[in-house]
């Protein structure tokens, strides 16, 4: 396929979902027609094998030593997955397996980190117990949605097993690309399990009543600070004196603004108060936003569908957002959470808020791993505290697993994802240093194991538990990511000097053209759902509805 080939099939392929999504009926034709012409659909294979030529060749199973936390936790999935107990959900799942070996499962994972986990840990693992391999599909996060959609209206069969956003499960449910597991569940798995998986997490994959997938990655943002400067005796003294209040983690956007400011008047060029990743698409920006804006009182959508972003609420959340860019590291609004990373691991940086590997690599933990290398070695570790974000945090994307309905192989698919999230294999999972998957079971946050993997793990854990407990859902309805962008290109207009309340009205004007394209009656409808969920506001959090986990 040529540049223009794929400029027209991409093209093609956005009108279809856009038809797709408004319930229309789809022009199967398009993408067949397309895909023969340019080679996409291979007879045997859909659009797999272009994307996934070296996706074939998965590497030998890479253990930790077993004296290690990891190792040892490796060694108890493995003694789970053969020896049981009878009725675990991941002894269950092996001794149903068996009887496909020999099957070769294609599942979806995004682009770089997120594929070393089955191809490292869990993939082996499940070939050495199964004899069912594995072929990993690495594609971006948007084509995780596009693809998949797009084999299903081809019919392919391409894949068995597809790592999807949350905010994509209600229209691949009503659209056919995936399957309900309730009838699976109820023959392979000790439902209990379902039961350890923090209430923030558990509804996600619910939908209509029925169950589409299985949680597995807790993305809640959180704040991570330096406590030696939070701790130092004459800042204290200076900020007391200055406003009188003691020196410590924010509780307000306000109080965050005031005190990255107070840390940069006082330590730069030493050391800044803040810093954030505002850089276009990278994509702090509407994270950031989702999570100040509905902390602050906004909502999302009125009666009509009408969007609310131009508020008072809005408004409070730009301003501050401004005021924490002007305390913040020079270079601010063109970081990127890589970038960001790098500042606050080299002591540039005193607050910031980001996704959980954030605790993991200020410990130096992570970069035990060749494949982190891109990070510098921290020079923080044993400095850095943890605490909630002001407001509540925003879970900021997180994966389920979900069986594609198109799958030949729906039975060992379905059984590697009951293996895979199962308590003992997800706890080995989410402390492997290069993975990016997230702790989200109570017996994750509740885990010996992770808690000696480094000297604050403990507090870490507690700190991601009780974030989830007052978290924030991103939107989860068709058109999320218009809707993101939309919020994206908002604020990095204001950070290049638009007023706010015309970067405002703009991007609500946006919104609502997304929600007119896909339908007011049927978007409605989705956000009606969508607000049952615990995270949905700041007024039906797991805390406020009476379901917080104390640990």
């Amino acid at each position: 396929m040529n540049n223009r080939e794929k400029r027209d099939f991409e093209a093609g392929l956005n009108a279809e979902l856009d038809a797709w999504l408004r319930g229309e009926n789809t022009r199967r034709s398009f993408i067949k027609k397309f895909g023969l012409m340019t080679g996409l659909l291979a007879t045997s294979g859909g659009i797999l094998s272009p994307w996934t030529e070296n996706a074939l060749a998965q590497a030998a199973v890479d253990l930790a030593d077993p004296s290690t936390p990891l190792g040892k936790a490796q060694a108890a999935a493995m003694k789970a997955s053969t020896e049981g107990p009878a009725d675990g959900s991941a002894y269950r799942a092996v001794q149903a397996a068996k009887q496909y070996s020999g099957v070769t499962i294609n599942m979806t994972y995004e682009t770089g980190l997120q594929a070393l986990d089955p191809r490292n840990f869990s993939g082996p693992v499940w070939e050495q117990l199964t004899g069912i391999k594995s072929n990993v599909v690495e594609l971006t996060n948007p084509d995780q949605y596009s693809k998949a959609v797009a084999e299903h209206i081809a019919g392919s069969g391409a894949y068995d097993v597809l790592d999807i956003s949350p905010a994509w499960t209600p229209s691949m449910a009503d659209g056919g690309v995936i399957a309900p597991l309730d009838d699976y569940i109820a023959k392979y798995m000790n439902q209990a399990d379902l039961d350890d998986v923090h209430p923030l997490y558990k509804a996600l994959p619910t939908y209509k009543g029925k169950i589409w997938g299985f949680f597995d990655d807790g993305d809640m943002f959180a704040l991570y600070y330096r406590k030696d400067i939070f701790e130092d005796a004459k800042l204290k003294e200076a900020y007391q004196a200055k406003f009188s209040k003691a020196l410590e983690p924010p509780k307000t956007w306000e109080e965050y603004a005031q005190i990255a400011q107070f840390i940069t008047d006082n330590l730069a060029p030493n050391v800044y108060g803040a810093g954030h990743f505002r850089k276009a698409g990278s994509p702090g920006n509407q994270f950031d936003f989702l999570q100040q804006f509905r902390a602050n009182g906004g909502v999302l959508f009125g009666d009509d569908m009408k969007a609310g972003l131009s508020s008072d609420a809005g408004m409070k959340t730009l301003t501050n957002m401004l005021a924490a860019n002007a305390a913040s590291i020079p270079g601010n609004n063109e970081l990127d959470a890589v970038s960001l990373w790098a500042a606050f691991l080299q002591g540039k940086v005193a607050m910031i808020y980001s996704w959980p590997p954030t605790g993991r690599m200020a410990a130096n933990y992570s970069q035990s791993a060749k494949a982190i290398n891109f990070v510098p070695q921290s020079t923080i570790a044993g400095k850095v505290g943890y605490a909630v974000v002001p407001g509540n945090p925003e879970h900021a994307t997180g994966y389920n697993k979900a069986l594609s309905a198109d799958s030949r192989n729906a039975d060992a698919a379905y059984l590697f994802m009951q293996w895979v999230t199962s308590p003992p294999v997800s706890l080995a999972r989410v402390m492997l240093p290069y993975a990016l998957r997230d702790p989200y079971r109570l017996s994750h946050f509740k885990s010996e194991l992770y808690g000696d993997l480094f000297p604050s793990a403990k507090e870490y854990l507690i700190n991601l538990n009780n974030s989830a407990n007052v978290g924030l859902l991103d939107i989860i309805m068709p058109g999320a990511q218009d809707y993101f962008l939309s919020l994206d290109r908002m604020c990095t207009s204001v950070w290049a000097g638009t007023d706010p309340k015309a970067a405002l009205e703009t991007a609500a004007a946006e919104w609502d053209q997304t929600t007119e394209r896909l339908g007011v009656d049927q978007q409605k409808a989705y956000y009606e759902d969508f607000k049952k969920l615990p995270g949905s506001s700041a007024d039906h959090t797991v805390e406020k509805m009476g379901l917080a986990v104390k640990l």
